[in-house]
C-alpha cells in the first residue's frame, strides 16, 4: 500500500478542481448555445404581447361590497392585517336586506379598505368569506407610482365602478 504525500493531494485536488469548473463552464455554455441557436423568440414585446399567466394565479382583490355582510373573516384571516373594516348595526326598522347568496345583511358598512402595498395574496381572506363576495380577478396591471394609491377604499364610486369588469374576470 502506498501513501501520498501532502503535495500529491495537493496537485490532485488543484487539477481536480480545474476539471470541474470547465465541465460546468462547458455545460452552461452548450444550454445558453442551444438557446441562442433556436429560432423562437424568448422575449416578449410587453404590452403588445402579454404572457399566459397560469391558472389560478392571485391577481388583484375586489370586494362586491352590496354583498359583504361585515363579518370581518376576511379582517381576520389575514396575515398581515391590510383589511381594514368599520361595521354599524342596521336600525331594527330598516328593511331587511340579503346578499345575492341569500345571507342576511345585519351590518351597513362604513369603511372597507384593502392596503395592496401590505398584501401578500395569500388568497387567505378570500376562503373564508361566506357570501364568496371577496375574490382574487385576473387583473394585474395596476402599477403606480404613489404607494397611498394602493390603498383602495371598496365603498368608493371608483372602487364600485369596477364591479362589471371584476365580476367579469373573476377567476
Amino acid at each position: 500500500m502506498t501513501t501520498q504525500t501532502d503535495g500529491q493531494l495537493t496537485v490532485k485536488k488543484y487539477f481536480t478542481n480545474i476539471w470541474d469548473a470547465v465541465s460546468s463552464i462547458s455545460k452552461g455554455m452548450a444550454i445558453t448555445m442551444g438557446y441562442v441557436l433556436k429560432e423562437k423568440e424568448v422575449t416578449l414585446q410587453y404590452p403588445e404581447e402579454k404572457e399566459t399567466l397560469p391558472k389560478g394565479t392571485r391577481m388583484r382583490l375586489y370586494n362586491d361590497v352590496d354583498d359583504c355582510i361585515g363579518c370581518k373573516a376576511c379582517a381576520t384571516a389575514c396575515p398581515v392585517g391590510c383589511i381594514t373594516i368599520a361595521t354599524e348595526k342596521r336600525a331594527v326598522d330598516a328593511p331587511e336586506k340579503k346578499s345575492s347568496k341569500g345571507t342576511a345583511i345585519k351590518f351597513d358598512l362604513t369603511q372597507y379598505t384593502i392596503d395592496k402595498a401590505l398584501c401578500c395574496f395569500c388568497g387567505n381572506c378570500t376562503t373564508v368569506c361566506p357570501t364568496e363576495c371577496l375574490f382574487h380577478t385576473t387583473e394585474f396591471e395596476y402599477s403606480t407610482y404613489n404607494v397611498q394609491d394602493l390603498k383602495i377604499d371598496y365603498l368608493s364610486d371608483e372602487a364600485r365602478s369596477w364591479k362589471e369588469k371584476a365580476l367579469k374576470d373573476r377567476l
